[in-house]
This record gives C-alpha cells, sequence and structure tokens, in this order.
C-alpha cells in the first residue's frame, strides 16, 4: 500500500504513519510508544482509523528525534514547545563543535621536505599541529610525556620490513598513528603495513588526504549542520532498494513532475559509486584511508537525495512499488 498523503480537509497536508517514519528516522512502534505514554503529537484519525499526521507533527518528531540521538531523555523532553526544542538542538550543536575542536588529534611532522609545507597544515579543522620535527631520533630519544596521537614521517623508500621498523618507531614516538609519505613502494610492502596503526600515503603529501585519513582513524566523521542522519562514520541504511529505484525511474516521465526520475537515478549512480569506494576501500591498502572517507561521504549524500526522494513521493502520491 502506498505511503502517500491523503487528501486533506485544510490546505495542510496529511501523512499516513508509514510516511512520517520514513521522514522522521522512526520506528512505528518508537512513534506509537511515544503517542501513547508522552502525548507528544496528537494525529487525526481518517475514517477507517488510521492515523493522519500534519506537517507540523512531522517537524516536532523530527525535532524530538534529533535531541534523542544526542542523549536525551524522551521523558524530559516530550512537554517541551518547538521553540525550545530548537533551542536545545543549537546549543548541542555548540557544545559539540566546541569538544570537537578540543579534541582534535595532535599531529606533528617528521621531515626536511614536509617542512616545506607545514604551514598549510597549522588551520586544519581536522587535527592540531604539534610542529614539525627535522631530527626523528632527537625527538624520539626526549621520551616526551604527552601521547603523540600522529605521527607522520617521511619514508621514501618502504619494503616488506617497513612495518617491523614503523612499529618500533611508532612505540619510540609514544604515537598513536603513523602516516609514512613514500616515493616508492612495491605492493607487497603496502600489503604488508595495512594495519590499524599505520597508513601509507605518496609523497607529496596532500592535506585533503591527510585529514581522510585523520577523520577516519579517529572517527571524526561529524554531524552536518547539526543534523542527526549520519554520525561517527555509521554508514545509513538504504531507504529504497534497486527494484524500488528502477520503478521509480520508469514511472516518473507519465507525471507532470519529473523530479521522481531525476531523484531515483542519481541515488542509483551514488549506490554504485558507495560500492565501489567500499570495494576499494577493501583491497587496496594504499588508498584505503581516502577511499573510506569517499565511501562514508556517498553514504551521507545518498541518505540525503532519498530522503528528498520520499518527500516528492509524498507531495506526488506515488507508490515506490507497482501495484500488484
Amino acid at each position: 500500500m502506498s505511503e502517500s498523503p491523503v487528501s486533506p480537509v485544510s490546505d495542510e497536508p496529511k501523512y499516513r504513519i508509514g510516511a512520517v517514519c520514513r521522514l522522521t528516522g522512526l520506528s512505528q512502534h518508537v512513534l506509537r510508544v511515544w503517542e501513547k505514554r508522552y502525548g507528544v503529537v496528537e494525529p487525526e484519525r481518517s475514517e477507517n482509523q488510521r492515523r493522519l499526521y500534519r506537517e507540523s507533527d512531522i517537524k516536532r518528531l523530527s525535532l524530538l528525534k534529533a535531541l534523542i540521538d544526542r542523549g536525551q531523555a524522551i521523558g524530559s523532553i516530550a512537554d517541551l514547545d518547538n521553540a525550545e526544542l530548537e533551542r536545545r538542538i543549537q546549543q548541542s550543536a555548540t557544545a559539540m563543535h566546541l569538544t570537537g575542536a578540543a579534541e582534535k588529534p595532535g599531529l606533528a611532522l617528521f621531515g626536511e621536505t614536509l617542512a616545506l609545507t607545514s604551514e598549510d597544515y597549522s588551520t586544519s579543522e581536522m587535527f592540531s599541529l604539534v610542529g614539525h620535527f627535522d631530527d626523528i631520533s632527537k625527538f624520539a630519544a626526549k621520551k616526551p610525556a604527552f601521547r603523540l596521537d600522529v605521527a607522520v614521517i617521511e619514508w621514501p623508500s618502504l619494503h616488506p620490513d617497513s612495518a617491523v621498523e614503523a612499529t618500533r618507531l611508532a612505540n619510540q614516538l609514544n604515537a598513536r598513528h603513523l602516516i609514512l609519505v613514500y616515493d616508492y613502494a612495491p605492493r607487497a610492502a603496502l600489503q604488508r603495513l595495512a594495519s590499524d596503526r599505520i597508513t601509507a600515503l605518496r609523497s607529496p603529501l596532500d592535506i585533503a588526504a591527510l585529514e581522510a585519513v585523520v577523520a577516519w582513524r579517529f572517527g571524526l566523521f561529524t554531524q552536518a549542520e547539526g543534523s542527526s542522519e549520519f554520525i561517527g562514520g555509521v554508514v545509513p541504511s538504504r531507504l529504497f532498494n534497486d527494484r524500488e529505484l528502477a520503478h521509480l525511474a520508469a514511472q516518473s516521465p507519465a507525471i507532470a513532475c519529473e523530479c521522481p526520475m531525476h531523484l531515483a537515478q542519481l541515488i542509483t549512480k551514488l549506490v554504485h559509486f558507495e560500492a565501489y569506494s567500499a570495494e576499494c576501500e577493501s583491497r587496496n591498502a594504499e588508498d584505503a584511508a581516502l577511499h573510506s572517507y569517499l565511501h562514508n561521504t556517498t553514504s551521507r549524500a545518498r541518505n540525503m537525495m532519498e530522503r528528498a526522494l520520499a518527500r516528492v513521493m509524498e507531495l506526488e502520491n506515488l507508490s515506490s512499488l507497482p501495484e500488484s
């Protein structure tokens, strides 16, 4: 059965519970519990007693969901008005930003060539630049008391035994993660380096690739503009399967609005690239961090387009599957 908006009595469209769950990210079970126990919204009823929700209900449920995702208990916020819910979301987003800024991983550069571009890294939002050091042995000999999060080291030529040497060096530097910047490396050497503690990047070092590694290794894939859709690198589940996308892409030219067709085609392309980048992440040790970043970013883009498609479907009274 299509989860399309029901013809409204007023100008405000009404949505069935399946559509509301798709738009807000809530399950039907949770939504029913919230209504019965906390009275968060009061949906209307159709002639056959189906719940009908207004746009204002969807907005309120989305605000509540956003705060729940930030660790708030529904019992403590269910009675708040929308203005207060929005204020708390803004306050939470500000706190997350400040916390993230204070806890950025500390990164140090080791090597003469890296010194030439060290100023480019001082304004990164992904890490804090601890400093640049020409002589890595002198730094290690000082046995710094602080724990270095990331050590970026010039390593012109990698070989199969480099993994052992790099691990030993990481222990000497008291570093949580090593990034080796190389000019030459056989595939066997790169495969041996594939670990949670060491990443190899080809020279010259690109700041975007460096930030991708740091974000991947330290779980810094964060929320965009206060959204709760994508947090901590968790890939959001698909809202439409391949059959549904193919159906929407095929039927849309027959209606006045072709947006569903274009959105379905775009989502299909994002799904394909999402799968491609995930495969590259698992098989390519050299560029694993960058492909992980691309995979997670594509997943977020796909999720945003899916939500847009769901909204268009409701407004255009479309079903995701052909009628049987």
